[in-house]
């Protein structure tokens, strides 16, 4: 959601740049994963809303990280943040704001390939090599055969798209013949 991701991404940031700084990306990232899959697990969250208090919910939430070592004590802060202001629903935003963040600091990028069929991997490097030329960064290409589609694809970059699919023509087409 457009809201959530507005409210993630300073917490985001705020991680990010603590992060690099510590230069603890890694350690980071896994956190905050750990943190999101927390949160995406249903009994879990109903364990958090269920709380007497966001204090007690933060509490719950570290506790359940902590001996599996996949917290530190900057990451407890960060926790009891997020709980003091009552918005563990971003966790999952925030891991993917950092996800974000982190792939445009280290000059790669992610992109869907969304299709009708398999592409061929020389068309695929062919697209990876365009990106890579147009964004000057790595790109990882995920490929993903939609059978709704009539033909074309949709190529997704970030919150780009391109959608040259059959369908949208289609539908442009009889929108123009109205």
């Amino acid at each position: 959601m457009a809201e959530n991701l507005t409210v993630a991404r300073p917490y985001a940031e705020a991680a990010f740049s603590f992060a690099v700084d510590e230069k603890k990306l890694d350690e980071w990232q896994c956190m905050l994963q750990a943190l999101s899959e927390a949160y995406k697990n249903d009994y879990f969250r109903d364990h958090l809303k269920l709380a007497a208090n966001s204090s007690a919910a933060a509490d719950s939430l570290i506790s359940l990280l902590k001996p599996a070592n996949l917290i530190d004590e900057h990451g407890e802060n960060f926790v009891k943040i997020i709980g003091e202001n009552n918005r563990f629903e971003v966790l999952p935003d925030i891991y993917d704001e950092f996800v974000r963040l982190r792939q445009k600091h280290d000059k790669c990028i992610s992109a869907q390939l969304i299709s009708a069929r398999a592409f061929a991997e020389s068309e695929i490097k062919l697209i990876k090599d365009k990106l890579a030329k147009k964004y000057d960064c790595t790109v990882t290409v995920e490929q993903i055969i939609d059978k709704n589609l009539i033909g074309g694809a949709v190529l997704k970059v970030g919150d780009k798209v391109i959608d040259a699919s059959v369908r949208t023509s289609l539908k442009n087409l009889s929108s123009t013949l109205r």
